[in-house]
C-alpha cells in the first residue's frame, strides 16, 4: 500500500484509490472529494475548494499535536493542505548541503510524517519551501548566494539581522533551491512546491556581481541607483529584466517537481502582480491570492478585491483560492477578532476565491478561532457545488492600470500598505473610490486588467470603469475604442488617456475621439473650493435635482469642444476663497464649462468627467459623488443590472454561475468599528428585496437561502426573479438551481427606446417566454428538491 502511495509516477486515479485504502487500513474515513471530480477532471488542481496551510516554526517539532490537525482537517472537509518543508528551515532531515535543519527536529520527520497522514486521507499536499532567507555559513561558503547592497555589502533580513536575503536571480535560486524541490517531491507524496517569498521577498534591487553582469549582458546598461524614478530608462529595463527572470524561476522550478511527478505544480504565493497576465496563465495552473488580512486602516471589502484582481488575472484558466490568517499577525500567537476574520473570509468567497486557511505555528495556544472556522468550512463544504462557480454574470468591470499606478502621481493619498495584494500607487486611491462606489450602489462588478484588453474579455461587460487611468498606449486605447463601436460603454474621468504608457503626457487625450471633447492643455493638479453646478433633470443628476450645487473636483482638467449641449447637466463653478468666512462667495457667475460629457459613439456609450470624481469621494466621502456614478453607469449600461439590491445597509454582492445553479452573494460588511481599524462585531442587516436576471433558456427548479437553511419566498416575471432575504447576519447566499426553459419564443425584438433625445435598442439578449410564469402579485415557495 505504501509503495503504492511513493510511486509518484502513478497517474491520478491509482494515487487515489491507494490513498482511500491506506486510509481505510490505518482507520481513517477519507472524506476526499467526490469521485467524479477525482476521475473526470483534466487538472487536479480545480477539485480543492478548501485548503489548510500549516507553517511550522522551529520548536513545533515535538511540541505540536498531529492529531489535532488531521481531525480539524476531517472536520472541515478540507481537500488541501499546504505544509511547511524547507527553504530557511528543513522540517525533514535533508541532505541537501547547507538546507540547515530545524534545531529542535532530532530524529523527526514532522513534515513528511504529517504529509503521508493527510495523503493518506485524500487530500493534496503541497510542501512550502521559502528560499527567500540564507544563514551564515551558507553564506561564509557561498558569497554570490546573497543579495548585495549597492555598496557591495550582503543584505541583511530587516527583522533578523543574523540571517542575510538571497539573490533571486543568480545560482542559488537556479541551482540551489531546484535541488530542495526534486529532494522533497523524490521523498514525499506531494502534488506540488508552494513557494513563499520566492522572487525575493524584501531584496529589491540586488546588486551583486551575478545580477551586474547579467543585467548589463541583457540590456546594456548599468542597474538603476533605486526604484524611485519609475521613468528611469534602467528602471523601465531592469522591470523587464526582473520580470523575465521571475518567469525562468517558475519554469525551473516546475521542471524540477515535475521530473519527479508529472501531474505536480509550483504554485507561487504572491508576486505574481506585476507579471504580463496572458503568459502568466501560461505558466501558473492556480493563484493563490496570499494576503492573509487587511491592515487596520484598509477597506473591509479588502478580501472581494483580492479575489477580483485574481480572477481577472487568471480569467478562468485555473482556479482561486484567497489566503485567510487568523493570527493578529504583527502578534502572531495572537489571534485576531473573529468577526473581523469571518467577515474577511466570507468576502473573498462571494467574490470567487475558494478559502486557503493560514496558521502560523503548528502548536496552537488560543483555540478561539478553531470552531468559528469549523462551522465556516463546514457551510462552504454543504454548500460547495453552489461555490465552483463557472462564470461571473457581472456587467460591469473597473479597469485596473499597473503602469498608470507605476508611473502616475494623481495627489492623492497612496497607501504604504496596499488595500490588497496588488501593488499601491499613484492612482490608488481613484481605483479605491470607484470600487467603494461601486459596492455602495450594490452594481455586481469585476475587475480588468489594462494589459489584458483582448475582445473576448472586454465584450462580456455591458460598462467599464476608467478611473483616471492616466496612461494608455495607443494600442490600449484602440481597443478600448473598437469595443465601443462594437457596442460597450465606458464611464472614464480625471486624466484618463492623457499619458502614454511610459508618462509622457499627450497634446490631446488617446480617447478625445469617444470623450467629445479635447485637452485644453492644461491640468489644474489643486483647486480649492471649487462647485459643481445641477442643471437637471438629466440621467446623470437623478436624485440631485433639488441640489442647486455640489462639490467640485480638487483635479480638474480643463477641455474644450465645440459640441457641448447647451442644457449639459454638470457646469463648474469656479474656486474661489473659503476663509475667512466673510469672503466665502462666488466672484464670478457660474461658468458654461460642462463637467460631464454624455454621448453615444459607435454602437456603445460613453460618459466623460474631466475631474477626478473617484479620488474625491474616496477621500471625502461625499454622497453626491456616489450618485453621479452610480448614475453614469445606469446611463451608460442601458438595462438593469443582473443583480439589484434594496433594502438598508452596507453590503458587498456578486452573482455567479455554476454548471446547474446560480449563487447570488450578499455579505454583510455593517460593523460599529466602521470608521477605523478591525471589526470586533458585525450588524445583522435587512430585510432586502435581491432582483436576478435568469441567464438564456433556463428556469428555476429550487431558490434556497443557505445562510438562513431554507426555502426562499419568491416572484418571477418573464427572464426576472424577485427573491425576499429577511435577514443577513453575516453572508446570504441566493442559491437557484436551474434547468433549460422550455422555450416558446427565442426571437424578441427589442423596441426602442429614448433617452436624452437618442432613440436606442437595449443591447440585451434574446431572453425566452417561459410558461407558468409567477403571478408577480404573489409569493410563492418552491419545493424542495
Amino acid at each position: 500500500m505504501t509503495e503504492q502511495m511513493l510511486d509518484l509516477t502513478s497517474n491520478r486515479r491509482t494515487i487515489l484509490k491507494g490513498a482511500a485504502a491506506l486510509a481505510g487500513v490505518a482507520g481513517l474515513s477519507p472524506f476526499g472529494l467526490p469521485r467524479a471530480l477525482a476521475g473526470d477532471q483534466p487538472d487536479w488542481v480545480w477539485q480543492p475548494m478548501r485548503w489548510v496551510q500549516i507553517n511550522f516554526t522551529d520548536d513545533d517539532p515535538g511540541r505540536y499535536d498531529p492529531q489535532f490537525w488531521l481531525d480539524f482537517m476531517r472536520r472541515t472537509q478540507t481537500h488541501g493542505v499546504c505544509l511547511s518543508a524547507g527553504g530557511i528551515s528543513a522540517f525533514y532531515p535533508t541532505e541537501v548541503p547547507f538546507h540547515r535543519r530545524s534545531p529542535f527536529l532530532g530524529a523527526s520527520d514532522p513534515f513528511g510524517d504529517l504529509a503521508k497522514a493527510c495523503k493518506a486521507m485524500g487530500l493534496r499536499v503541497l510542501a512550502r519551501v521559502d528560499p527567500s532567507v540564507v544563514h551564515a555559513d551558507a553564506l561564509a561558503a557561498h558569497p554570490e548566494w546573497v543579495a548585495r547592497s549597492g555598496d557591495g555589502k550582503p543584505r541583511k533580513h530587516p527583522d533578523d539581522p543574523a540571517l542575510y536575503l538571497s539573490c533571486p536571480n543568480g545560482p542559488f535560486s537556479f541551482g540551489w533551491v531546484p535541488e530542495v524541490i526534486r529532494e522533497i517531491m523524490s521523498r514525499y507524496p506531494v502534488d506540488g512546491i508552494f513557494g513563499n517569498r520566492w522572487s525575493g521577498g524584501h531584496v529589491g534591487i540586488c546588486y551583486c556581481n551575478v545580477c551586474k553582469t547579467e543585467f548589463r549582458a541583457a540590456t546594456g546598461l548599468d542597474l538603476p541607483p533605486n526604484l524611485l524614478n519609475r521613468r528611469d530608462p534602467a528602471l523601465i529595463a531592469y522591470n523587464r529584466w526582473s520580470d523575465a527572470k521571475r518567469f525562468d524561476q517558475i519554469q525551473a522550478y516546475n521542471a524540477a517537481a515535475r521530473a519527479i511527478n508529472p501531474q505536480a505544480l509550483f504554485a507561487p504565493g504572491s508576486s505574481w502582480q506585476r507579471l504580463d497576465p496572458k503568459r502568466l496563465r501560461t505558466s501558473f495552473r492556480a493563484i493563490y491570492a496570499d494576503q492573509q488580512q487587511r491592515a487596520a486602516g484598509n477597506p473591509v471589502w479588502s478580501a472581494g478585491r483580492g479575489a477580483k484582481e485574481a480572477a481577472c488575472i487568471m480569467q478562468g484558466a485555473g482556479p482561486i483560492s484567497g489566503s485567510v490568517n487568523v493570527a493578529q499577525m504583527e502578534f502572531k500567537d495572537s489571534v485576531q477578532s473573529i468577526d473581523e476574520t469571518l467577515t474577511f473570509l466570507h468576502d473573498g468567497m462571494a467574490q470567487g476565491f475558494r478559502p486557503w486557511l493560514i496558521k502560523f505555528k503548528a502548536e496552537v495556544f488560543d483555540k478561539r478561532w478553531v470552531a468559528p472556522i469549523e462551522q465556516a468550512f463546514a457551510w462552504h463544504a454543504r454548500n460547495e457545488r453552489y461555490f465552483r462557480n463557472t462564470d461571473n454574470l457581472a456587467d460591469v468591470a473597473v479597469l485596473q492600470s499597473l503602469q498608470t499606478n507605476s508611473t502616475y502621481r494623481s495627489g492623492g493619498s497612496v497607501n504604504l500598505q496596499p488595500v490588497s495584494a496588488m501593488t499601491a500607487g499613484g492612482n490608488e486611491a481613484a481605483l479605491n473610490g470607484a470600487y467603494q462606489a461601486l459596492l455602495e450602489a450594490r452594481v455586481p462588478f469585476s475587475l480588468v486588467d489594462d494589459r489584458d484588453l483582448d475582445p473576448a474579455i472586454l465584450d462580456r461587460y455591458r460598462v467599464i470603469l476608467l478611473p483616471n487611468i492616466a496612461c494608455l498606449s495607443d494600442a490600449q486605447c484602440d481597443s478600448i475604442r473598437q469595443y465601443v463601436r462594437r457596442g460597450g460603454s465606458i464611464v472614464a474621468s480625471g486624466e484618463t488617456s492623457l499619458y502614454t504608457e511610459d508618462g509622457t503626457e499627450r497634446t490631446n487625450f488617446g480617447l478625445a475621439d469617444l470623450f467629445g471633447c479635447d485637452y485644453a492643455g492644461q491640468v489644474d493638479r489643486k483647486v480649492e473650493n471649487s462647485y459643481i453646478g445641477i442643471h437637471g433633470p438629466h440621467p446623470l443628476t437623478a436624485g440631485l435635482d433639488d441640489t442647486p450645487r455640489i462639490v467640485g473636483g480638487t483635479r480638474i482638467v480643463r477641455v474644450k469642444s465645440a459640441n457641448v449641449p447647451p442644457q449639459n447637466p454638470l457646469r463648474l463653478i469656479r474656486s474661489y476663497p473659503d476663509q475667512p468666512a466673510e469672503e466665502a462667495y462666488p466672484r464670478e457667475p457660474a461658468s458654461d464649462d460642462p463637467m460631464a460629457f454624455v454621448r453615444t459613439f459607435g454602437q456603445g456609450r460613453v460618459v466623460y468627467f474631466p475631474f477626478n470624481l473617484e479620488q474625491l469621494f474616496w477621500e471625502q466621502g461625499p454622497r453626491d459623488h456616489l450618485i453621479l456614478l452610480r448614475n453614469a453607469v445606469t446611463w451608460a449600461s442601458g438595462r438593469p443590472q443582473p443583480m439589484t439590491v434594496s433594502g438598508a445597509g452596507l453590503i458587498d454582492v456578486s452573482y455567479f454561475r455554476q454548471e446547474r445553479s446560480l449563487a447570488a452573494h450578499l455579505v454583510n460588511l455593517n460593523n460599529p468599528s466602521a470608521v477605523r481599524g478591525y471589526m470586533h462585531e458585525t450588524v445583522p442587516a435587512g430585510p432586502f428585496v435581491v432582483n436576478l436576471e435568469l441567464p438564456n433558456n433556463t428556469r428555476p427548479s429550487r431558490i434556497r437561502l443557505l445562510e438562513a437553511d431554507r426555502n426562499a419566498t419568491f416572484r418571477q416575471s418573464g427572464s426576472r426573479l424577485t427573491v425576499t432575504v429577511p435577514h443577513v447576519a453575516l453572508h446570504e447566499v441566493i442559491a437557484v438551481d436551474i434547468i433549460p426553459a422550455q422555450v416558446k419564443n427565442t426571437r424578441r425584438e427589442p423596441k426602442p427606446t429614448t433617452l436624452l433625445g437618442l432613440s436606442w435598442r437595449h443591447r440585451d439578449e434574446d431572453l425566452p417566454v417561459t410558461p407558468g410564469q409567477c403571478d408577480l402579485s404573489k409569493g410563492h415557495h418552491l419545493p424542495s428538491a
